[in-house]
């Protein structure tokens, strides 16, 4: 089963360390880069998922790591995608300089003008319930409650349209999936900034792992249409090529909302998001984003008024909200397994969809925290073996290649950037020993389990 010749708990014993020493190698005080050179700055969602891992080794460490990506909130309440280093300002691109007219609290604070899938919220239930000191938990939970109330009612109060509760995303970048054959309808366009750019990103990795020329074209005129309207998702849907309900964001927003409710409740608050406004969510979630045809939750473009008829992980995401009941879960990972032969598990993209690429970057690879989150929502509706068996794989898989930012989807080979930091710290995760039910499973609150 190992192929390092070593008994299965040495192997993962030298795996944790091996996640380990990356994210303190990628540490630089108040966060972790995702990885050594290619991402420099602090990353949204990247720091929400390196937090989980953090609080394995250094539950202090993994609280700062939160608290410094709250520096950056803005007015409104969102958490941008991108918390800016001043130190790191020459060798990035795109800088601060393309999102001019942000709406930060702390004025010292360079951020991006988008958000990311927002996932904090989860962390920090996570994080906090890895603390055994019922003081300590609840006071840190006291301290961020606010700041991650507002970043969630930002998106139910500033991105809805039409009188539907569902999330309009405003740009790639801002899915996570920046360059994944769904948004491909949006190339059509052929929009195109004003000003003349030089990328960095592919003289870092191999440029053909990255996202296309022609797709930077329209991430950087959808930066200047976003600045150009205040960052008003009212003005800008008028002018806009792209705005969509991302399958995956709505169901992260479900589950964070989920989850803070169980953090309000700890702390003797009131559940921000009421039963209603939940079931509510949840029903236009799956009448607008589940498709009959091909037996599926897909996107909405919001431009065209048209289901987005590309399948990918993303159709999986229901499982990690709860928002499938345990036989649909299994249904969907079943099929989703059948469509993939022959491929490592998950791929980004389906390969029998147009634009499936094995190799470059979100048009098909094989990324940990795709399977992570379905093991999340598999756990959690206890499907148990299904969770294991894409644990399993999931652990062989960087056994093999280690920790980079994804795989090929056909060969298991690295793609994209070594020594990745959201790798190393959902992998550190995911090798803690299973104690009944899953930390962030629904019902009481459980004590911490301490380091792994």
């Amino acid at each position: 089963m190992c192929g390092s010749g070593l008994r299965p708990r040495e192997d993962e014993t030298a795996l944790a360390a091996q996640a380990e020493r990356i994210l303190r190698g990628n540490d630089v005080g108040d966060y972790t880069k995702p990885s050594p050179r290619l991402y420099p700055h602090q990353w949204n969602w990247d720091s929400a998922f390196i937090a989980i891992g953090w609080a394995h080794l250094d539950w202090e460490r993994a609280t700062r790591e939160v608290t410094s990506l709250l520096r950056g909130q803005w007015v409104e309440g969102m958490i941008p995608h991108i918390r800016y280093n001043r130190a790191w300002l020459s060798g990035y691109f795109p800088g601060p300089e393309w999102w001019p007219g942000g709406h930060v609290r702390r004025r010292d604070e360079l951020t991006s003008g988008i958000s990311q899938p927002p996932v904090l919220a989860s962390a920090v239930l996570r994080v906090g319930l890895a603390q055994p000191d019922a003081a300590k938990r609840l006071g840190w939970w006291g301290e961020v409650y606010a700041a991650l109330l507002a970043s969630l009612t930002y998106f139910s109060q500033h991105r809805v349209l039409g009188g539907s509760p569902l999330i309009t995303v405003v740009h790639p970048w801002e899915s996570g999936f920046d360059n994944s054959p769904r948004w491909d309808f949006a190339l059509a366009a052929g929009a195109r900034p004003s000003q003349r750019y030089r990328r960095i990103d592919s003289t870092i990795v191999d440029a053909s792992l990255r996202p296309s020329d022609r797709d930077y074209d329209l991430y950087l005129y959808l930066a200047e249409l976003l600045a150009s309207q205040d960052y008003d998702l009212q003005r800008y849907i008028r002018r806009t090529p792209f705005a969509v309900y991302d399958t995956w964001f709505n169901a992260v927003w479900y589950r964070s909302a989920f989850d803070l409710n169980r953090v309000a409740t700890a702390l003797g608050q009131e559940a921000p998001f009421s039963a209603a406004e939940l079931a509510g969510f949840a029903a236009a979630f799956r009448t607008t984003l589940w498709d009959e045809h091909h037996r599926a939750y897909l996107d909405f473009d919001l431009v065209g008024r048209r289901t987005i008829p590309v399948e990918t992980c993303t159709s999986l995401m229901p499982i990690y909200a709860g928002l499938t009941s345990a036989d649909e879960a299994r249904a969907l990972i079943a099929r989703y397994r059948t469509r993939s032969a022959g491929c490592r598990l998950l791929p980004g993209c389906l390969p029998d969809q147009p634009g499936y690429e094995p190799r470059r970057y979100c048009r098909g690879p094989v990324w940990i925290h795709v399977n992570w989150t379905v093991i999340q929502g598999l756990r959690r509706l206890g499907c148990a073996a299904e969770a294991r068996e894409l644990v399993a794989e999931t652990i062989d898989l960087v056994r093999e290649t280690g920790f980079v930012e994804c795989y090929d989807a056909e060969t298991g080979a690295a793609a994209g950037a070594r020594d990745f930091s959201w790798s190393a710290a959902l992998v550190l995760d995911l090798l803690q020993p299973q104690q009944g039910a899953s930390p962030d499973a629904e019902g009481p609150l459980e004590e911490g389990r301490g380091r792994w």
